[in-house]
């Protein structure tokens, strides 16, 4: 019988599953290294969530937070490396539990040769305080949505496409075309050299000066070591192509219930 479960990742993935499993009884001990939400912390606009009328990523956050509140659900702030049979190990200590879901998301994809010092991020949240000018590099709809972000709270924003072909959603394009977001298309950036404190990027074209690049060129899923059959992966974390996070919550919701109810 499982009283226990771990649910490691609080996106929306795990936030759902944690509630869901609440609701059945099942004690849940629910993993988060960074902030409630996940990548839902970045994003400008979510407007495809049905239930709920368009809000801003961080509005959306604050809702699941106060979810787990009113389930009196504790988030366990360490970062999960490991799940060996039934015991979670975190970077301070180890869980026991009888079951294990494993939702922690994604990772970006990483381009080293540009990470030149602390300016240069993955994540709209990571943008320093009283960035002036950004320089995003990428052409998907996470690229253009933080693009729009920093355009509407008043930065100069730089966009940078590899190729002419953008994959972004026809709304998030016209968003930024309208937010003035300045869009450079097939101009790769090959350099980027601290100057100052300024960066300086060299692309295949020209050279520019910004106070922050972000890098959002795609992202992979990022799971723990496993060594487990009680365990399973769910949400974003799963690899595949559809990401929505009213996908993960169903799946999360699933998840919980088919354990809740098969044991």
């Amino acid at each position: 019988m499982i009283k226990t479960v771990g649910v490691v990742g609080a996106g929306p993935a795990g936030v759902a599953a944690a509630i869901m499993l609440k609701r059945y009884g099942i004690e849940v001990l629910l993993f988060e290294r960074r902030t409630v939400g996940g990548l839902l912390n970045n994003a400008w606009r979510v407007e495809n969530f049905p239930p709920l009328e368009p809000c801003t990523g961080e509005e959306l956050c604050r809702k699941l937070e106060d979810r787990l509140t009113d389930n009196d659900i504790a988030i366990i702030n360490e970062e999960v490396t490991a799940i060996r049979d039934r015991i979670i190990v975190t970077r301070r200590a180890r869980y026991k539990v009888d079951y294990a879901l494993v939702a922690t998301g994604t990772a970006p994809k990483r381009l080293p040769t540009l990470e030149t010092c602390s300016r240069v991020v993955y994540e709209y949240r990571d943008i320093p305080p009283g960035t002036e000018v950004i320089a995003i590099y990428g052409a998907g709809d996470m690229a253009f949505d933080g693009a729009v972000r920093a355009s509407l709270r008043g930065s100069r924003t730089l966009l940078f496409s590899r190729s002419e072909t953008l994959r972004a959603i026809e709304p998030l394009k016209a968003s930024a075309e309208k937010a003035g977001v300045e869009l450079h298309r097939a101009e790769s950036i090959l350099r980027v050299e601290p100057d100052e404190a300024l960066l300086k990027i060299t692309t295949s074209l020209n050279v520019y000066s910004a106070d922050a690049l972000l890098i959002c060129i795609g992202r992979e899923s990022l799971i723990p070591r496993i060594d487990s059959d009680r365990c399973e992966i769910i949400g974003d974390a799963r690899g595949e192509i559809y990401r929505q996070a009213s996908i993960a919550i169903g799946d999360g919701i699933k998840s919980a219930m088919k354990i809740a109810l098969e044991g």
